[in-house]
């Protein structure tokens, strides 16, 4: 088995050089099994984040979306749950959900192109908020929404510009939640959470 090349051994005396790991590094690690089959793990702007693992205040929102989704997408679109994302050559994330056009999942690849992510946020919050808004802005995912498991709120984001989106709001009533990218969905969020 032939070793992994990262980069060029850099000259004797040279500082030390952060390494981004590709997409295509981390399947290679993945295929010579350097990493666990159940680890669940993202790149992250070329960093490898180890998830922890799911509690039911995030679990049952990803099972009630699930049927939502199911039932209310418009025939033209199609959902992924908890899989990889070709964001760029350095991110690949696992939203919660990813929502496109059927005719942009590859036969034999994972999408490139989305109208609209949703991340499900219990201990995530942050993260989901900050480093993986940049990741589906730059991406051009028109649309971005992070459920606020804790304060039962959607943070939206609209309008991919560069690494933010224009648009950035919170909401409370979650009762007709609208879709801008997905014409025709609208979900009624109020009652995934787990009961208090």
């Amino acid at each position: 088995m032939a070793a992994l090349q990262l980069m060029p051994t850099p000259p004797r005396g040279a500082p030390p050089e952060r390494v981004p790991i590709t997409r295509e590094l981390l399947l290679e690690m993945w295929n010579r099994g350097l990493l666990g089959t159940n680890d669940h793990i993202e790149l992250i702007e070329g960093e490898i984040y180890v998830m922890s693992p799911m509690g039911e205040p995030h679990a049952r929102p990803v099972q009630h979306l699930n049927v939502a989704l199911a039932r209310s997408l418009p025939k033209e679109f199609t959902f992924r749950c908890q899989l990889p994302f070709a964001a760029s050559d350095i991110s690949q994330p696992q939203p919660d959900f990813l929502v496109f056009k059927n005719r942009d999942l590859p036969d034999d690849e994972m999408p490139a192109h989305a109208a609209l992510a949703i991340e499900i946020a219990d201990s995530t919050l942050d993260f989901d908020l900050n480093r993986k808004s940049v990741i589906y802005a730059r991406a051009r995912i028109a649309e971005y929404w992070v459920l606020d498991v804790k304060k039962r709120e959607l943070v939206v984001h609209r309008t991919p510009s560069g690494s933010k989106y224009r648009s950035v709001k919170r909401l409370a009533d979650l009762s007709a939640v609208r879709s801008s990218s997905v014409p025709g969905l609208v979900l009624d969020l109020s009652h995934i959470f787990v009961k208090r």
